[in-house]
């Protein structure tokens, strides 16, 4: 194993240090400025295009093409009025035509179709280019050089008024920064780890093995009927889909992003409550894989056929060839923490993730050239960071994928991310994508500079913070101050116009998945305060239910369950130790549990060699009258081949260990039952 880098050494949040911004040399990163400035140069050519059509001896239909292009709609102005029939019609046209133009922008953000906005401005101008009703008069010419020359001045003239403003921004907020510092106490009130391989406990851990002090984390059987609601799913056959939400294939709630968080969910739970029930005839680590299964299913990356043509003008149909880390990312951190969570090398295998075009053609991928994809990607993109969507780039995808590669990083010992892109990564995020206020902007376009504002309330701002956490703790706790300041009224109370009222998950009326993206990122940054008022707010706003031994919620999207399953298994820098140093799977472990009819609250292996698990039936609701004694068969592997160990909560006081180092016992459970095995003697064979 790799040494540890120096930042992931965790101080008492009194003495931690939060970076200013940088100072801004220009209102736009360098790369940022130089795409800007050349869509300006490209615009004036289309522009200087029109002019010489609009003044070339030529028919009038040219003309009228001409006008067309010095503007999205202008062709149709060429014969617009107010006071005739036909001159409101043509004002109609010219309105819609920049309305279609709007919504082809839209398009291309959405879907990466980077053909729509140039096929509507121009087919538009070849339309009112067929509409012969005579020649154009002098006054409507004069008008659109008038605008075209607006349009293209107006960006250098408002430059020099940006900059200042950007600057007196960035001034206000290393203030703010500053004022902070001396009370970063008073935010990150979290318990600190004793050291950075134990992430605190939760207040509902408790029970330690014997011999022991510290407790050990343990999920409560309500936290066990919320993890039924992302096992319930992953366990059913790989290419059923039953209980998943299916919007749209392109955008958040896509299925892809539904396996990967739930799978994000357990792989969570799975580290921190039962690290030790790992054994492949579980459900944890079956399910796992079984969602990692779903991903290679054609239905959840058909959608990239369509992408490639039309943001790449190429037909290739493998989501994993080229810039489509809203993919390769997402998956390559599934793997991640799957393997980080159970040991299991299983993702790594070649040929793990090969995917099965209806055409025939296979596409042969595993972790390894997931990995490699986003290293090289990230290594050739300008801007240090790799697109989503074609042409478009997504500071929080980047920072998943590069999760993704620090953590292959530190479970194979090697220190590519540190050498290769750690400090290029976070000088391009704070030098290109940090908008006038101080906060990463969505996405930006990466052929011509472009960004979406910063629209979506807290959670665009919070999630990224959970990630960046891993990566670049310093930038996370910062942006997390910045967006924190705005999340409270001067009386302290939460407040709900911060969170997006639309469900990302699945755009329902919801502020589901704002509540639980920002939890997550709370309890990651250990901010209590934050995390508990937006799981109290979530609660209130979209209560639980429960069904047949599985608590959901009806307000919520798959992609929201997810997120608050994280938040649950989370605390303060869970997921940056188990990024940065992935736990050693020594010990015994729980095997074989049947589903449903047995759910493992905890399960840890001792250094003597011992295991601790807590178990409930499936059946149990928590009531006293549903508690009957039920005996269960559970299998333990990896003890040692005929040692004698101590049993207790099974049918057997004592059990030797087969060849194979594993045993069966018979388990009666009600109501919270533990198990537990310590080695008592080593007998040789």
């Amino acid at each position: 194993m790799g040494s540890i880098p120096q930042s992931l050494h965790l101080l008492h949040p009194a003495l931690l240090k939060v970076p200013l911004l940088p100072w801004p040399r220009w209102a736009f990163g360098p790369v940022t400025a130089h795409r800007l400035l050349r869509l300006l140069a490209g615009y004036l050519l289309v522009a200087a295009i029109g002019t010489g059509l609009l003044h070339a001896p030529m028919a009038d239909g040219w003309h009228i093409f001409g006008l067309g292009l010095m503007l999205p709609g202008a062709g149709f102005l060429a014969h617009a009025d107010l006071c005739t029939s036909s001159g409101i019609g043509h004002t109609v046209l010219a309105t819609g035509a920049l309305g279609l133009f709007g919504l082809s922008v839209l398009l291309w953000f959405a879907t990466g179709n980077i053909v729509a906005p140039p096929l509507a401005w121009v087919g538009t101008a070849l339309w009112a280019a067929t509409m012969r009703h005579g020649p154009i008069s002098p006054h409507i010419a004069s008008l659109a050089h008038m605008a075209a020359a607006a349009a293209a001045l107006a960006p250098l003239l408002a430059w020099p008024a940006w900059m200042a403003f950007v600057r007196w921004q960035r001034h206000h907020d290393n203030a703010y920064l500053r004022l902070m510092q001396p009370r970063l106490d008073q935010v990150f009130t979290a318990p600190v780890p004793a050291s950075s391989a134990a992430p605190h406990q939760p207040a509902h851990s408790r029970h330690a093995p014997h011999g022991t002090t510290t407790p050990l984390p343990e999920m409560s059987l309500e936290h066990l009927q919320r993890v039924r609601f992302a096992l319930d799913r992953a366990l059913q056959p790989v290419d059923q889909f039953h209980g998943f939400e299916q919007r749209d294939p392109f955008q958040t709630a896509a299925l892809r992003y539904q396996v990967n968080f739930l799978g994000y969910g357990l792989a969570m739970t799975q580290a921190r409550f039962t690290p030790a029930f790992r054994g492949h005839g579980g459900h944890m680590v079956r399910a796992q894989e079984q969602l990692l299964h779903k991903q290679r299913q054609h239905r959840i990356w058909s959608y990239w056929a369509l992408e490639s043509l039309w943001g790449h003008l190429r037909r290739n149909p493998d989501p994993i060839k080229r810039d489509n880390i809203m993919f390769t990312g997402f998956v390559a951190l599934q793997m991640a923490l799957f393997e980080a969570s159970t040991g299991s090398r299983e993702a790594a295998r070649p040929g793990f993730f090969t995917l099965h075009h209806p055409s025939g053609t296979r596409y042969v991928h595993d972790h390894e050239s997931l990995v490699q994809q986003l290293d090289t990607s990230l290594r050739l993109s300008p801007f240090g960071l790799m697109p989503c969507e074609p042409n478009w780039i997504d500071p929080l995808c980047n920072a998943m994928g590069a999760c993704a590669v620090l953590a292959q990083d530190s479970q194979r010992g090697s220190t590519h991310w540190h050498s290769r892109h750690a400090k290029r990564f976070t000088q391009h995020l704070n030098a290109e994508f940090l908008d006038a206020f101080s906060r990463l902007v969505p996405c930006r376009s990466s052929v011509t500079g472009l960004a979406l504002p910063a629209i979506g309330g807290a959670m665009p701002q919070a999630l990224p913070c959970y990630f960046l956490n891993a990566l670049a703790p310093d930038m996370a706790r910062r942006q997390w101050l910045l967006l924190r300041r705005q999340l409270f009224d001067a009386q302290g109370h939460l407040k709900r116009k911060a969170f997006w009222p639309i469900d990302t998950g699945n755009y329902a009326f919801s502020r589901a998945s704002a509540y639980t993206a920002t939890a997550l990122a709370a309890s990651e940054l250990g901010d209590q305060a934050v995390y508990q008022h937006c799981m109290d707010a979530l609660e209130a706003e979209c209560p639980s239910t429960l069904h047949q031994g599985v608590i959901h919620r009806a307000k919520a999207s798959v992609w929201s369950h997810g997120t608050e399953l994280m938040a649950l298994a989370g605390g303060h820098d869970a997921f940056r130790v188990l990024i940065n140093t992935p736990p050693t799977h020594t010990g015994p472990w729980l095997d074989e549990v049947r589903y449903p009819d047995v759910l493992v609250a905890s399960c840890h292996a001792d250094a003597a060699g011992g295991l601790h698990a807590v178990l409930y039936s499936g059946h149990d609701t928590g009531s006293d009258a549903t508690r009957d004694l039920t005996e269960h068969s559970v299998v333990v592997g990896g003890l040692r081949p005929h040692a004698l160990y101590k049993v207790e909560g099974a049918r057997v006081t004592h059990i030797c260990a087969g060849s194979q180092g594993r045993a069966r016992l018979r388990v009666p459970i009600s109501g919270r039952t533990t198990l537990r095995l310590e080695l008592a003697c080593q007998v040789h064979a």
